[in-house]
């Protein structure tokens, strides 16, 4: 039973991503005008060729694939330690790695990952995201508690063996 919550977090954030690009797809204008969605947050239709915030952006079809086969594999990696570790820290990566899955398979479909999420605090708009973007920040937060948790824990067990 340990093994089907990262299946589930897996394959449920991957597929509400991919179905969410889908509909931005097919209802938002490309590079379009930005829709209010939230109070920080309009629904703005734009596509990343490279990693985050389009970094690695490459032209031509041997980078494209390069970039694809890098993030597959990092993401594969992902997979293998989140079914390999246990507790918040499995939950974390599998997080991540249902981000990482829904853009790995957007780009491979699309050559690019669809973007569609615009953060906005007033006429400043620093990115355009995802939900898979979301995901993987959420997981990445959450490594980082489980990291702190654990040297915290650490440093309490040093300290009562110290005094004992």
């Amino acid at each position: 039973m340990k093994m089907a919550w990262p299946i589930l977090i897996i394959a449920f954030g991957a597929a509400l991503d991919l179905a969410a690009k889908l509909w931005a797809r097919a209802s938002l204008e490309p590079y379009g005008a930005a829709t209010e969605f939230l109070p920080f947050v309009a629904l703005r239709l734009t596509f990343n060729h490279g990693v985050s915030f389009s970094l690695l952006s490459f032209e031509g079809e041997i980078a494209r694939l390069t970039l694809l086969l890098a993030t597959a594999a990092l993401t594969a990696s992902f997979g293998l330690w989140a079914f390999r570790s246990q507790g918040l820290e499995r939950i974390a990566a599998s997080f991540i790695v249902a981000g990482a899955l829904a853009n790995v398979i957007d780009r491979a479909v699309y050559g690019t990952v669809t973007d569609y999420l615009d953060l906005h605090f007033g006429a400043w708009h620093p990115f355009v995201f995802n939900l898979a973007d979301v995901w993987i920040t959420a997981g990445a937060i959450l490594l980082v508690f489980c990291q702190f948790s654990r040297k915290q824990s650490n440093v309490a067990v040093r300290n009562s063996s110290k005094t004992t």
